[in-house]
């Protein structure tokens, strides 16, 4: 422990789930959304499209900025942002109000994404710092486990517009227990060093070995959220489901990638990073083979869930290994490491929501065959960064939790 005041870690595990509970929430309606504003999926596509842009941009700024003006208040004018943009999301009279708001809350959400962690190595010494990060893990992995349940049961018995209500609620709370127990952690403002961020970043971006781990894990993250924003459309247009099925159904793989984290955590010194995250990989690509040959025979839920679920497992298990070879490759700059692939991850995420809301709903073909591209790009970009010399692709020495900016899925 250093001297510094010691927040709750159930606070920062608050401040952290917050973005990722509105971020799921509304997956499930989506199909309810475009009947609510009589549009098509594909400008609704855009309420996850921007919000994974909002936070991509988010991983990149709010780590600098909070170095140099401090934790707390950036963190409460992110948490104020964050309840402003759910608040006109609420009350939105339009699809563009909509998404405007949606855009509001991701980059207000993201101040607690990246500072949470943050604040956790700011304050703790490293064994209680791994302890702390593990919870905040766990609230990352748990919230967007049950907001879809949630937000498909207000639908249903409320009203969309109630899934706003309650983020705003569970946003107002969050926000007024930062701003009364969350002292400042960061005592040594650093300078605002753009031109250094930026030679940071051009650095990785040179890196084959970097590219190659942060891709991987962008192309593995954009398959999975590919599904959720296409999932909804599928059971509701073409096998005329409520949106409580995917609420219920989505719980099937969120447990299937605890269960492959746990694997990973467990055989990691046994086994090695790199066989996990290649076993891993390959779990994945075969789950996507299996998806698009049970929906071309018999569609249904099962054939959507079933097979997600055992390429959450390979996620889990290649995941933490990518992040940790790709925060190894330049040591000295993990911290832009990490914003670097969280950036990633949403940016590519945020297309694969866009082109898949652009494909026509009328099969699970164009669904299954994104989401099973994607599968495969993280093969190819995975793969030949494990062939790198070792002293190319830097020392990923075990399985570590992605406690400074990048999203562990």
């Amino acid at each position: 422990m250093t001297g510094r005041p010691t927040p709750s870690l159930m606070l920062l595990a608050a401040v952290t789930a917050i973005g990722f509970a509105a971020l799921h929430i509304v997956v499930p309606v989506l199909p309810v959304l475009a009947t609510a504003f009589d549009t098509g999926a594909a400008p609704v596509q855009l309420v996850l499209t921007l919000y994974f842009a909002g936070i991509a941009a988010g991983q990149l700024v709010y780590g600098p900025v909070s170095d140099r003006f401090g934790r707390r208040p950036v963190l409460i004018a992110g948490l104020v942002m964050f309840l402003a943009g759910t608040l006109l999301c609420g009350l939105a009279w339009s699809l563009a109000a909509l998404i405007c708001g949606r855009v509001i809350e991701a980059v207000g959400a993201c101040a607690g994404i990246v500072l949470g962690r943050a604040i956790i190595r700011d304050v703790y010494e490293r064994e209680m710092a791994a302890r702390g990060i593990a919870l905040v893990m766990m609230a990352m992995t748990l919230a967007p486990a049950v907001s879809p349940a949630i937000g498909a049961y207000l639908a249903q018995w409320i009203g969309w517009r109630s899934i706003f209500g309650f983020l705003a609620g569970l946003g107002a709370i969050v926000l007024v227990l930062t701003v009364r127990r969350l002292g400042e952690t960061n005592t040594a403002p650093a300078r605002l060093d753009v031109a250094g961020m930026l030679l940071s970043y051009g650095a990785l971006l040179r890196s084959p070995a970097f590219l190659g781990f942060a891709l991987c894990s962008a192309c593995t993250s954009a398959s999975w959220f590919t599904f959720c924003a296409s999932a909804p459309f599928v059971l509701s247009q073409l096998m005329h489901r409520p949106p409580s099925t995917y609420g219920l159904m989505i719980l099937l793989p969120m447990a299937a990638y605890m269960l492959g984290n746990a694997v990973a955590a467990r055989l990691a010194m046994r086994v090695g990073s790199m066989p996990l995250f290649v076993i891993g990989l390959a779990v994945s690509f075969v789950s996507g083979i299996v998806m698009a040959l049970w929906c071309l025979v018999a569609p249904s839920p099962w054939a959507l869930f079933a097979p997600i679920a055992l390429s959450s497992i390979g996620n889990g298990m290649s995941q933490p290994p990518a992040m940790a070879a790709g925060l190894s490759v330049h040591p000295r700059s993990a911290g832009a490491a990490s914003g670097l692939i969280g950036c990633l991850q949403m940016a590519v995420s945020s297309l694969g929501s866009f082109l898949v809301g652009v494909l026509p709903h009328d099969s699970t073909l164009p669904m299954v065959s994104l989401v099973g591209a994607f599968m495969a790009l993280a093969m190819v970009f995975g793969i030949p960064a494990v062939r790198l010399p070792p002293a190319r692709r830097g020392a990923t020495g075990g399985i570590v939790a992605a406690g400074s900016g990048a999203i562990d899925y």
